[in-house]
């Protein structure tokens, strides 16, 4: 793939959809998206996204011809629906990804990357590769693996290239709001609580920046398969609050439990295939962190995406 071809994102205004959207215009990539009729296209705008299609029906023929005409040579598919209660809908989300692979047929793309997640191994220990035999146990590793299944079938099929991303413990500066280490800055920032307490577990953290780096390289290089996305180190969770009490000279009482998890991911695959390397540790995230609540920056998104980039430029 060159450079400028163009990028098809689909859930856009999600987590992960919106920061490659920015990742990829911060890097002079075309990109489309595709968003539902009734979200909002403010935010998208604002970080310079004007080619925006709206629609809830995916086969809609005019979505198909202006597509034809914009030539997107990967679609990346970001979109995830829960209900209120947060409920997996299976049906749904299996429905759209099928739905999205015969679109990126019609309108003629070279390829196809599918979001999955490290839970699809359904083990939890150390330096975990590609390789390993996926017997997972939660629902949501059990939906993605069963979409990993699909999407390498139906690619195959249709002769696409195609990769699925199994993806490490993802996080930001934003998102989620229940980061645990976000949850313990704001708690010694606001004094809500004296006592603080936390599962110890052992987990490879990677920021959102350095997936969507991923998915960018995984793109130029037309990669297929399967790719774990993630820094390859796990830490406990016990020596990243230490570091926060010690840099905020905190006097909150720890309650630790004992550890439940323990996980970290072999990149070898997608480094020695593209060079990818991740570039923001959990240290530096947490630094951010840290700066983010000391200095309450009202920077705007974009500055705040080139205060990330000097950890890679």
């Amino acid at each position: 793939m060159k450079m400028m071809d163009r990028v098809l994102v689909i859930g856009a205004n999600g987590f992960i959809g919106f920061n490659l959207v920015n990742e990829l215009i911060s890097n002079n990539i075309p990109v489309t998206v595709i968003i539902k009729n009734n979200s909002s296209t403010t935010n998208l705008k604002k970080i310079g996204c004007y080619n925006i299609l709206q629609t809830n029906n995916l086969n809609d023929d005019s979505i198909v011809r202006q597509l034809l005409v914009s030539k997107p040579k990967y679609v990346v598919n970001c979109i995830w629906e829960k209900d209120f209660n947060d409920n997996l809908l299976s049906l749904k989300n299996t429905k759209t990804l099928i739905e999205l692979l015969e679109l990126t047929k019609k309108i003629n793309s070279d390829g196809f990357i599918n979001l999955g997640t490290y839970q699809e191994y359904g083990v939890l220990k150390e330096d975990i590769s590609e390789n390993e035999v996926c017997l997972p146990k939660t629902e949501f590793g059990k939906l993605k693996y069963a979409h990993s299944l699909i999407v390498q079938e139906i690619a195959k099929n249709l002769n696409l290239k195609a990769c699925h991303l199994r993806v490490s413990e993802l996080y930001s500066l934003k998102k989620p709001e229940s980061f645990l280490f976000k949850t313990l800055i704001k708690n010694i920032a606001n004094q809500d609580n004296q006592t603080f307490s936390f599962i110890n577990n052992k987990i490879d953290y990677i920021f959102v920046s350095d997936l969507c780096r991923a998915i960018i390289q995984l793109i130029n290089n037309n990669s297929s398969g399967t790719f774990n996305i993630a820094t390859g180190q796990a830490y406990y969770s016990r020596d990243l609050i230490n570091m926060i009490n010690k840099q905020c000279n905190s006097n909150i009482k720890l309650e630790q439990n004992d550890n439940k998890k323990k996980f970290s991911l072999n990149i070898d695959k997608i480094s020695n295939l593209t060079g990818w390397k991740p570039t923001i540790s959990v240290w530096d995230g947490i630094t951010m962190l840290l700066q983010e609540e000391k200095f309450k920056n009202p920077n705007t998104f974009e500055n705040f995406t080139k205060t990330i980039r000097t950890f890679y430029n």
